[in-house]
């Protein structure tokens, strides 16, 4: 996509000169190991837009993607220096490895070069990469597997910064702006302000020939590009017969999410990005899972010790359990996302007692702190809203 000049960082015309590195042959590159995505790049806030994040797992397979570049009839394009399921193997790999998006990164690639038909795609560039308004192009790659990689790893800086690790050798340019979600994108990588809506149009034909149509990529709330994580299985801190509503990582990494106010009454609102793995907080039984309203999707359980427990604003298709369920502590109930009445991704938690609204805080804080849970923990007082 063509832009405007960004800050002095990314804003120099970028051509790699690759003195001494070598291009490995592409099956190479695929077949080695790449670093689990779940665990690439650590938790990151999401700006509140509602848009799938730039980092995470892949939806979609190398099957899907070819199934649906095959179905468009447009074979094998001219000016690719690479095979074409070659290229899609190659996004997702590289993808993995740095824990980037990189079902989106190829739906990205074809709505910059146009189906790989524009001037870039000749010079490895998929990515508009220092493409200015007015540039009849943008910068020059050794060859299609450090194109794609140059396109993955500016990604991985936008959304972590220009300082963040690595899985390959950097031969990306610094980002001259962030941005944490695809939506984002549009003002900083993009100039256009319809970016967003451009590559959710590419993606979501993806997400409808692979069987998706469900998912929504305009919201951020559908089951395809809401996944963020998309790994219920990451460590959660249980203490004793509770464990906190989200993976425990969320807590180490930004503590001041549990402990914050909630805006206008006794609750917490946990902004976790879009995907992410909702938890039983108890031992319990669901007496409900609303799928619209103010709550949007959700979970209703009644604990075992008397308290009724409230998620709201999930990812439609998510919900793992049913109105009647017997769940157990730590159990998956549903994934993150901003249904309902909500303004971006988070998890809205809250407590009842005997019908009286209490303060998750000191609840959340007990538990990821390993203490005893005692009634103070479910007061009414201790927190400010």
């Amino acid at each position: 996509m063509k832009r405007s000049k960004l800050p002095a960082a990314i804003a120099l015309t970028f051509l790699i000169f690759l003195s001494g590195l070598v291009a490995v042959p592409f099956l190479a590159v695929a077949a080695g190991g790449a670093a689990p995505p779940c665990d690439a790049g650590g938790p990151l806030e999401v700006e509140d837009d509602g848009t799938p994040s730039i980092l995470g797992p892949s939806t979609l397979t190398v099957t899907d993607l070819r199934a649906w570049w095959d179905a468009s009839g447009r074979g094998q394009p001219s000016r690719l220096g690479i095979d074409i399921a070659d290229l899609i193997a190659l996004y997702l790999s590289e993808g993995d490895a740095e824990g980037v998006r990189g079902d989106m990164a190829f739906a990205q690639a074809i709505a910059e070069t146009g189906h790989f038909t524009n001037r870039d795609t000749s010079i490895n560039n998929f990515a508009g990469i220092a493409h200015y308004d007015n540039a009849a192009s943008g910068s020059a790659f050794a060859d299609p597997v450090i194109g794609v990689r140059a396109h993955i790893q500016l990604l991985k800086k936008y959304a972590a910064g220009n300082d963040t690790a690595l899985a390959n050798p950097d031969v990306s340019p610094n980002a001259g702006a962030s941005a944490t979600t695809w939506g984002g994108l549009a003002g900083t990588w993009a100039t256009s302000p319809t970016y967003w809506t451009l590559l959710s149009d590419v993606y979501g034909s993806m997400l409808d020939a692979a069987g998706q149509a469900d998912a929504d990529p305009g919201t951020g709330t559908g089951t395809g590009t809401g996944m963020v994580t998309g790994c219920p299985t990451g460590d959660l801190a249980v203490a004793g017969d509770y464990a906190l509503p989200v993976e425990r990582r969320w807590y180490d990494e930004h503590p001041e999410w549990f402990t914050k106010p909630h805006h206008d009454y006794p609750a917490a609102d946990i902004p976790v990005p879009t995907g992410t793995p909702l938890y039983a907080i108890t031992n319990g039984v669901v007496i409900s899972t609303p799928t619209s309203g103010r709550c949007g999707i959700g979970v209703i359980i009644n604990g075992d010790d008397g308290a009724q427990y409230t998620y709201c604003h999930g990812l439609p298709g998510s919900h793992t359990v049913a109105t009647g369920d017997q769940v157990e502590v730590g159990q998956h109930l549903m994934d993150s996302a901003s249904t309902g009445n909500s303004t971006g991704p988070h998890l809205h938690f809250a407590i009842k007692v005997d019908g009286t609204a209490r303060c998750p805080q000191a609840l959340l804080v007990s538990i990821a702190d390993g203490a005893p849970v005692t009634p103070d923990s479910l007061a009414t007082g201790g927190c400010t809203y």
